[in-house]
């Protein structure tokens, strides 16, 4: 028997059938879903058996970005900016969640009548694509009203024929692209990734550092993870940068060890006018050159011991961590990665895995 196709003017009927545990199909801004209410762990076995009853991950569907972040509990920079940027989009977002950092996926929806069924669902929704396993995305209401094991179908008429969401899952200094589907891998480029520049005194030390890390994590999970899109695309620069000046043999022996190379880097003179989407002012030294700016606190260890090129190199690093995304983890292979991520980049860590 086909479930019964409810209007847009029964919104608040259709909400009602999810929250006593029905699965009821809505409409999004890409293709129609069916949803469940979410249960403690984030699932719902009736999507499950619904869905053929292969155990799959079902993303968390969400009528807003402010219900997002909510849902996504504590974000880093990286992790807000995405899934504020991003979701939105027609792109499902893949965060870290909880100790384990098991990936949960956030997906916005945009339509209309789709956002304020979610948003009178009052609790967690999860929700797939509407079609039997290995099908494509149905369009047309009297058709999902077939599926077996609806309540309801909240109709919006007829979709066009759009790909469903594009999927990303977030990695420490960008994303990984799983799915390419509404938006392009080109444009997710666009949206994600922005320019920082890392300002210090003399661009010796610890911009020059900073540049140097961001990049060399950036190039190690460009060699890890297919359809990669960086986060940043960076620079540094001093105040009183000069191009004939170079990294002293303590900075570039510290670098090493965090597989950071700087022999061949040359200084550059900071410049106000340059536009930068981000700008990361590297010690109280130069806070008030960049009022407007990120501020960290970094020591300055030129002229000093080994031992404060060592320390500084550890300010940054930890500074990193507020910035930086968490690895979301998908798959079992995604510890390696990590663990290869911590290796590479944390101090007097070794060889290269």
């Amino acid at each position: 028997m086909a479930a019964p196709i409810l209007g847009p003017d029964s919104v608040d009927e259709a909400a009602r059938l999810l929250r006593e545990g029905g699965l009821v199909a809505f409409p999004t801004d890409t293709v129609y879903g069916v949803a469940a209410m979410a249960d403690t762990t984030l699932h719902s076995a009736a999507l499950q058996a619904f869905k053929g009853g292969r155990r799959e991950p079902f993303s968390l569907h969400l009528p807003d970005v402010d219900a997002a972040l909510a849902s996504a509990g504590p974000l880093r920079e990286l992790e807000r900016y995405a899934v504020t940027t991003l979701g939105p989009a027609g792109v499902t977002v893949i965060v870290a969640h909880g100790p384990s950092r098991a990936g949960i996926g956030l997906r916005i929806v945009q339509h209309e009548v789709g956002s304020r069924f979610l948003a009178l669902a009052g609790a967690a929704v999860v929700a797939t694509s509407a079609n039997l396993h290995g099908q494509p995305p149905l369009t047309v209401p009297e058709q999902i009203a077939e599926l077996p094991g609806l309540k309801a179908v909240l109709s919006a008429g007829v979709l066009p024929e759009r790909s469903a969401s594009s999927v990303v899952r977030m990695l420490p200094a960008g994303i990984e692209v799983l799915r390419v589907g509404a938006v392009s891998l080109a444009a997710l480029g666009e949206r994600l990734t922005r320019s920082i520049e890392f300002v210090c005194l003399g661009n010796l030390n610890r911009s020059a550092f900073a540049k140097g890390l961001m990049g060399a994590m950036q190039q190690y999970l460009a060699s890890q993870a297919q359809n990669f899109v960086p986060a940043y695309a960076t620079s540094s620069s001093g105040l009183i940068g000069n191009p004939k000046g170079r990294s002293p043999a303590a900075m570039q022996a510290v670098a090493a060890d965090y597989h950071v190379d700087l022999s061949a880097h040359v200084p550059s003179r900071f410049e106000p006018g340059r536009d930068f989407d981000i700008r990361v002012a590297m010690g109280a030294d130069i806070w008030e050159d960049l009022p407007d700016g990120h501020h960290w606190s970094v020591s300055d260890p030129m002229g000093g011991p080994a031992s404060g090129y060592e320390a500084m190199a550890t300010q940054v690093r930890a500074h990193f961590e507020a910035l930086l995304a968490r690895t979301a983890v998908v798959r079992e292979a995604d510890a390696a990665l990590e663990a290869g991520f911590e290796k590479l980049f944390s101090p007097a860590q070794g060889e290269q895995p």
